[in-house]
């Protein structure tokens, strides 16, 4: 079988009763570039075939499989199956590793680095990216009011923030309370803050129901959800109760910024579904609803670094996680984490200019008074009604 493409030819083998699908997945070969012909055993010219859950034992009237790639590019050129460099820390230090490549035009060459990373140089390496980040969009003596949840990415966070010595940053940690993975973070986001010499703000399940108008002795926030949006993954109001706490907390202070944990790849997710859904990039990293500004110091930050900067934290975090159900919030974010494996630096680069393409027209965000909060377009009202019903407002 060979792989034929302007480039030159590649031989790739059979694994066993492997269908070619899953071939072509082991060697790293896109299937929907190619066009497949099978020369016959028993001569005459090739013929075209769609064979892809075949295996090898379904060809054996096939002499040889061709797989025309059908683009004049190499296929193989940013591939990780070819050599690589491996940049090590001390191996008793290591406590990540993530890809990077460098490519030459000139030379149409990529090279592949592997840099295993040890604790302090992933906090260093966060630490940059927020400072970048918060002298960029952030004024000098500022107050932030931080959403925080216990975790690795909290930790990480936390950390560079008190880092940045030179700009008079006063941070305001901030944890809601209401469901049950929530709730469990709270012990350790305590410890994280008095690691850090920060007064963490604790809002309880009664609080946070306040923010929605939703009686404080009625039903809990998740059952509540479940019964009207059946099926449905709580993230969806989860994220946006953390917003009004710390809009809240935030206008109790006196101040207008807040931020959030998103990572690199919370904020790619978000721009390609977004896109894909006919809807401009929402602004990144610094996002303006109302008189508040939203910051995002982590967006350039990948999650398998920030993990190695607090490896214990991470996986108490990890293993409090609930399962999502939600089919479009499962598709995005495997096309982001697949992106980001098979391209090493693409995603940091799609990243940028999907900032710079938010930030140049940015979407508005306007106060809806029936339901109490911004949005950014009407929104429907079935949904609105059953949002109504959810809270006790219909």
């Amino acid at each position: 079988m060979s792989l034929v493409t302007s480039h030159g030819r590649q031989s790739l083998s059979w694994n066993g009763d492997e269908r070619l699908i899953d071939l072509l997945n082991r060697h790293q070969v896109p299937w929907s570039a190619l066009t497949i012909y099978v020369v016959p055993r028993s001569g005459g010219a090739p013929t075209i075939r769609p064979c892809l859950d075949q295996t090898a034992s379904d060809l054996k009237d096939a002499a040889e499989l061709l797989l025309y790639f059908n683009r004049n590019v190499n296929p193989f050129l940013f591939s990780l199956a070819q050599a690589m460099t491996v940049a090590s820390a001390e191996p008793e230090r290591q406590a990540t590793e993530y890809f990077y490549q460098r490519l030459d035009n000139a030379s149409s060459t990529a090279e592949s680095f592997l840099k295993k990373l040890s604790p302090d140089e992933c906090r260093s390496v966060i630490a940059a990216r927020v400072a970048e980040t918060v002298r960029e969009h952030l004024p000098p003596d500022s107050h932030l009011v931080v959403g925080v949840s216990g975790g690795g990415d909290s930790n990480a966070l936390l950390y560079a923030l008190t880092q940045l010595k030179d700009h008079g940053l006063t941070v305001h940690p901030l944890i809601i309370k209401g469901i049950p993975d929530w709730d469990a973070g709270v012990p350790r986001a305590r410890e994280l803050c008095a690691t850090y010499g920060l007064e963490l703000t604790v809002m309880e399940e009664l609080d946070v129901k306040e923010l929605l108008g939703i009686p404080r002795d009625s039903a809990s926030l998740i059952d509540r959800f479940q019964k009207e949006f059946e099926g449905d993954d709580f993230e969806f109001l989860g994220t946006l109760l953390v917003r009004l706490a710390l809009f809240k907390k935030a206008r109790e202070l006196g101040t207008r910024f807040v931020c959030t944990g998103l990572n690199l790849e919370d904020v790619v997710t978000e721009a390609m579904f977004r896109v894909s859904t006919g809807l401009k990039p929402a602004p990144f990293p610094a996002r303006v609803i109302g008189d508040m500004t939203l910051v995002m110091p982590l967006w350039l930050c990948p999650k398998r670094i920030i993990d190695g900067c607090f490896p214990k934290y991470s996986l108490e975090n990890y293993d409090a996680r609930y399962p999502c159900f939600s089919l479009g919030r499962n598709l995005y974010y495997s096309v982001v984490y697949t992106l980001q494996s098979q391209y090493p630096g693409f995603l940091e680069q799609m990243a940028r200019g999907m900032s710079e393409l938010s930030l140049t027209d940015p979407v508005t965000y306007s106060l809806d008074e029936q339901l109490g909060f911004h949005v950014e377009r009407f929104v429907p009202f079935p949904l609105r009604h059953r949002f109504q019903r959810m809270v006790g407002k219909s």
